[in-house]
């Protein structure tokens, strides 16, 4: 009999308590919201606006540097072909060859001339050399045939043969500022 009475008392708290689970209840408007929040600011824009320097290249570490690197080289090829150097002056302020290789891409614009071909491709990138804020990267380029033209055409200069591995180093700085990395140093070939 006390048996039984153990089975009632069982049975009558389980329906007890498998009611309440039955019972709407409104949810607790106290949970966290779940939108969104932002983790990291927004990067200050550096580049041309419509080529801007790509975020895995404003890392401060080997890998935004390579980054850097690469966006650079596509940034001299870019502005070959527009030309116009501004960029080039912007990202390598202190950098006598990219001053000098922005001065000819403004001089070609403003003779009306235009530079055909000259492309650099990436041949080798070894590890890159840092040193606190500071990085030095040895890479091999490829350069095609090159020729500037004039207004009608006809080339004032040309290297009609290209170079199929040229010697090149880098030389970056961090700024804290840009948030980015700025050349100091650029050799090709």
């Amino acid at each position: 009999m006390r048996d039984l009475r153990w089975v009632i008392a069982g049975l009558v708290v389980g329906t007890t308590l498998l009611s309440g689970c039955s019972q709407k209840v409104e949810a607790n408007n106290t949970l966290p919201s779940t939108s969104t929040s932002p983790t990291t600011a927004s990067l200050p824009p550096v580049g041309p606006a419509d080529f801007p320097v790509p975020d895995e290249a404003r890392t401060k570490d080997a890998a935004g540097a390579e980054a850097f690197l690469r966006y650079f080289i596509d940034l001299i090829n870019r502005q070959r072909a527009v030309p116009a150097g501004q960029p080039l002056r912007d990202l390598g302020p202190q950098c006598q060859e990219c001053l000098r290789i922005a001065r000819n891409y403004d001089d070609a614009a403003a003779a009306g001339n235009r530079y055909v071909g000259g492309e650099l491709t990436l041949n080798d990138v070894p590890a890159p050399v840092m040193s606190g804020a500071k990085v030095l990267i040895s890479f091999g380029v490829r350069r095609e045939a090159v020729s500037l033209l004039d207004s009608s055409g006809t080339a004032i200069e040309a290297r009609p043969d290209p170079a199929p591995n040229l010697g090149c180093g880098i030389d970056l700085v961090w700024s804290p500022t840009d948030e980015s990395w700025l050349v100091t140093g650029l050799s090709i070939g």
